[in-house]
């Protein structure tokens, strides 16, 4: 399956990885970001044998459009995207947050689009230069969540890679799940800059983790999804049974004081406690600590 990947950083590099075998998968870039992307990838010390190609350049389009930047990346990567799409190319995005779907089908049409995610990845990024501890597993479905010809053959194709893969149920509850995680997780590990060793056995993170989920709860039965008890203390168990020095993407980002998806995460469910009238002051409060630590870093 001809493959085009959008976004060269932790996730991509991840997903190229597994899909390298297979030797038609690519990433594709905008004119804007050819020489930014003319360094290799260095992925567990060895060079990604994944080339980079110029989206409007390609000739022969790809069945399957994987979109993996960040969300405030989304929408520059629109241009990049028109250019490879054939007429029976999809397109799945694995971004963070709950609002990539409907931004790409505004775009392109929702018959092209599924719903997807990636979970379980602990990476170390520098620059171009990754290294990574664990490979993530994409969930992904159609928004009717209908076993489709196409996500079983995608599902087939990533498996065969060794490329983990799942098509849930629901994946508008499993994409809420993984939202509530990265607004409970991704924004206090960001904060208090821990790692997974300083976030398993963190008894205070965890109530804090417990109060943010309930605001989440509250906007996802406004939006018709129903994250019950039992999805919290999933989401908790699951995430204090990641060990080790590896850190949440927004930490790394943190870090490294390159922008983070705050706005997607803590900050989405703030303005859609707006737009729903229902009170989020944990999730408000969270999302600017987070800035003013991003602040405080920036002055050092």
């Amino acid at each position: 399956m001809k493959t085009a990947i959008i976004g060269r950083g932790s996730v991509g590099s991840s997903t190229a990885y597994c899909l390298k075998g297979r030797g038609n998968v690519f990433f594709a870039v905008g004119e804007d970001r050819k020489d930014r992307c003319s360094l290799p990838i260095v992925f567990n010390g060895e060079k990604l044998p994944v080339p980079t190609l110029l989206s409007r350049e390609v000739e022969e389009k790809p069945e399957l459009v994987i979109v993996a930047v960040k969300n405030f990346q989304l929408h520059s990567a629109l241009s990049v995207i028109e250019p490879l799409l054939g007429k029976e190319t999809v397109i799945l995005p694995i971004l963070n947050g709950i609002e990539a779907e409907e931004v790409l089908s505004l775009e392109f049409g929702e018959e092209r689009v599924l719903y997807g995610f990636i979970s379980g990845l602990s990476v170390f990024r520098d620059n171009n230069v990754i290294t990574s501890f664990s490979r993530g597993k994409i969930t992904f479905g159609e928004k009717d969540n209908s076993r489709s010809e196409r996500v079983e053959a995608i599902l087939e194709y990533f498996l065969s890679c060794g490329q983990d893969a799942v098509i849930p149920e629901d994946i508008h509850h499993e994409k809420w799940l993984k939202f509530m995680t990265n607004t409970c997780f991704n924004t206090l590990t960001a904060i208090l800059e821990a790692d997974y060793d300083a976030t398993s056995d963190n008894s205070d993170m965890i109530r804090a983790a417990r109060l943010v989920a309930r605001e989440v709860q509250a906007i996802g039965a406004k939006k018709g999804v129903v994250l019950n008890q039992d999805d919290v203390e999933r989401m908790i168990s699951n995430t204090c049974s990641l060990k080790g020095k590896g850190r949440s993407s927004m930490l790394e980002d943190l870090m490294e004081n390159r922008e983070t998806e705050n706005r997607y995460f803590a900050g989405a469910i703030s303005r859609m406690g707006k737009q729903y009238d229902v009170p989020t002051p944990f999730c408000h409060m969270l999302s600017i600590l987070l800035e003013a630590k991003r602040h405080v870093r920036r002055c050092r």
